[in-house]
């Protein structure tokens, strides 16, 4: 009796040398840094449907923040007066309507003002709002005395460019990280599979 239990035991201890040998081994270590270079470059879906970026995907992601970034900047800086430019004071003269793609009937200005010299000018800004403007009230506008219709608003507030830059700014810092986090899968995978082919 007592010599079965002893190699009851003996055969347990083979067993589980083995399977730590299994787990430990070249395959195992060569499979997890496939699927960590595999991850780190395109990501690996997780259960529940939630997709995952790679690196390549995080690039994108940094591609794309950067574009708004600059779009935001740009649309601030139509913002701005012109450098050289005259400001004052316009009228809003009457409002345009038009269509959006989903069928809202979307507002612009159409303003008036006078030039330093007494020209009197009309433009339409090229920015529309479901909001409809009252017709009387006023902005500020800034223009090259050379060229007066290419007159441009002054808000007071300018807020929804610096959305489109903290947009921006967030989408691109988000890239990074991935990028970061992936890039160390990426790595660590190599130095797994590299590993596993010293051993051999």
């Amino acid at each position: 009796m007592m010599t079965t239990l002893g190699t009851l035991r003996r055969r347990t201890a083979d067993m589980a040398n083995r399977i730590m040998r299994i787990l430990t081994g070249r395959g195992v270590r060569a499979a997890a840094g496939a699927t960590l270079v595999a991850d780190g470059l395109v990501g690996i879906d997780v259960p529940g449907g939630r997709k995952r970026a790679g690196i390549f995907g995080s690039l994108v992601m940094l591609a794309v923040g950067i574009v708004f970034i600059w779009v935001g900047w740009w649309w601030h800086g139509q913002h701005q007066p012109y450098d050289g430019g005259t400001s004052t004071t316009a009228t809003v003269a009457r409002v345009t309507t038009s269509r959006d793609s989903d069928g809202r009937t979307m507002y612009s200005r159409v303003l008036t003002f006078t030039t330093s010299d007494g020209r009197p000018v009309e433009f339409t800004e090229s920015e529309r709002s479901t909001r409809r403007p009252a017709i009387g009230s006023s902005a500020t506008v800034s223009y090259l005395p050379q060229d007066p219709e290419s007159a441009r608003i002054i808000p007071e507030t300018d807020w929804l460019p610096y959305g489109v830059i903290a947009m921006g700014a967030l989408a691109a810092l988000i890239g990074v990280v991935i990028f970061l986090v992936r890039l160390v899968s990426i790595v660590a995978g190599i130095y797994l599979l590299t590993a596993g082919r010293r051993r051999q």
